[in-house]
């Protein structure tokens, strides 16, 4: 399914870590329409202005996916509000500095950890969004 014209659910649902511990992650319908909000005001147009694909690496995350990786109790990445990703051909820093001058976000991250360096952003479809923009952000 199709959330925008460079997104899927399959995309913003896929977990390694899920496949391989045998855990559902699928998401309902208030989560899809999350999503789709997520994609539709932040990352479909982040990619069209980047013209190069921007790599989802941590969409959605069911309950028990996201006590499975150590997440946050309250990650929004359980409401379908959240990514992580990265753009291999381009640069994180500038990434993050475009999000936060020009698209509508409710957190944006730029984080540092095991797995190397990515961006996390949120977006609330309830209109309240805070633009908390950190980018030294250490997971």
């Amino acid at each position: 399914m199709k959330l925008t014209d460079n997104f899927t659910i399959n995309e913003l649902t896929y977990s390694v870590t899920a496949a391989a511990n045998n855990i559902d992650n699928r998401p309902s319908v208030e989560v899809i329409a999350n999503l789709k909000a997520l994609c539709e005001n932040v990352l479909q147009p982040l990619r069209n202005h980047l013209g190069c694909p921007v790599i989802v690496t941590s969409g959605y995350r069911s309950p028990e996916l996201n006590k499975k990786i150590g997440g946050k109790q309250n990650s929004q990445h359980l409401k379908g509000q959240a990514a992580d990703f990265v753009v291999p051909q381009k640069n994180l820093e500038d990434i993050f500095s475009y999000i936060k001058n020009t698209l509508p976000f409710d957190q944006l991250l730029l984080e540092t950890g095991k797995a190397g360096k990515w961006i996390h952003v949120s977006f609330c479809s309830n209109g309240y969004n805070r633009r908390q923009a950190v980018d030294n952000y250490l997971s």
